[in-house]
């Protein structure tokens, strides 16, 4: 398991896991156990996510990078 900021950054941005999931086209339970770190996303899955959190973004405000939400992930 790798650490993320998923948790953080969703509700600092004021979302429910319910509207990341919506955003992410993913389920709530994946979002939920992936910020408990119950469940090590496949990339395709956090790529998903991170897309989410930035299509609930309001225009004009900055996006997050892949490797800000999940830092220590060795991509390839």
């Amino acid at each position: 398991m790798n650490g993320n900021r998923l948790k953080d950054r969703r509700i600092s941005d004021g979302l429910t896991i319910t509207e990341l999931a919506r955003f992410s086209n993913i389920s709530t339970k994946v979002i939920s156990q992936t910020e408990r770190f119950l469940k090590d996303p496949t990339e395709v899955t956090e790529r998903k996510i991170v897309n989410g959190l930035n299509a609930a973004k309001k225009s004009g405000e900055k996006t997050y990078d892949f490797e800000y939400i999940f830092p220590t992930q060795k991509k390839v």
